[in-house]
């Protein structure tokens, strides 16, 4: 089996167009693929700010990608960006349902097209619970301190990998050592990331 590991940002649009090329992956090599979500977050700050001008920038051209069109995705510019820490620990909760890349894609959808607060404990809980996560188990787990814990370990080995931007991946067979895996970075279309699947022969 395959196992992609992602690092990504739920206020990065190219991570949102790699969460949805990855849905396409699984829906394509099924139970040959497993989908690991690794958190890393752009913006840690506590509350609201404004987008920078470099942030805006980086949504305007994000929004000529092929994929923006043929997936329909009619993207809000963020009026503001957030703390989305309980949006990283409540998808890396869901690795353990295999619901992670269902609630990802849920959180970016509520982002880019909804224009929602996905800082707010609330709008999280409502769509983790819409995406069938059991909101009694994942309030416990945030409650009991593990899900900071591996967060942080998260962003610590994106920066021990040496990634340099978001999205990042490592690519490899599952039951072999990280070490072995391919480190890549920046969002990759369909046609690219299958054909660094297929290489691997799966």
């Amino acid at each position: 089996m395959i196992q992609i590991q992602v690092w990504a940002d739920f206020e990065c649009p190219y991570s949102y167009f790699q969460t949805i090329v990855l849905e396409k992956i699984q829906a394509q090599h099924q139970d040959r693929v497993e989908i690991v979500w690794r958190a890393f977050e752009l913006t840690p700050v506590d509350g609201n700010i404004l987008p920078s001008k470099f942030y805006i920038n980086t949504f305007d051209e994000a929004k000529l990608e092929p994929i923006v069109v043929n997936e329909g995705l009619e993207l809000l510019a963020p009026k503001f960006l957030t703390y989305t820490w309980l949006a990283q620990e409540s998808v890396y909760f869901a690795n353990s349902q295999g619901l992670s890349l269902k609630l990802a894609r849920a959180l970016f959808d509520a982002f880019f097209l909804e224009g929602l607060d996905i800082g707010n404990e609330e709008v999280v809980m409502q769509i983790a619970s819409q995406s069938g996560i059991d909101c009694q188990l994942l309030r416990q787990a945030l409650e009991s301190g593990e899900l900071t814990k591996h967060v942080m370990s998260d962003e610590q080995e994106f920066k021990t990998y040496g990634f340099q931007g978001l999205p990042a991946m490592l690519i490899g067979e599952k039951d072999f050592s990280p070490k072995s895996f391919m480190p890549i970075t920046g969002y990759k279309t369909f046609d690219e990331l299958s054909a660094i699947v297929l290489s691997l022969n799966i």
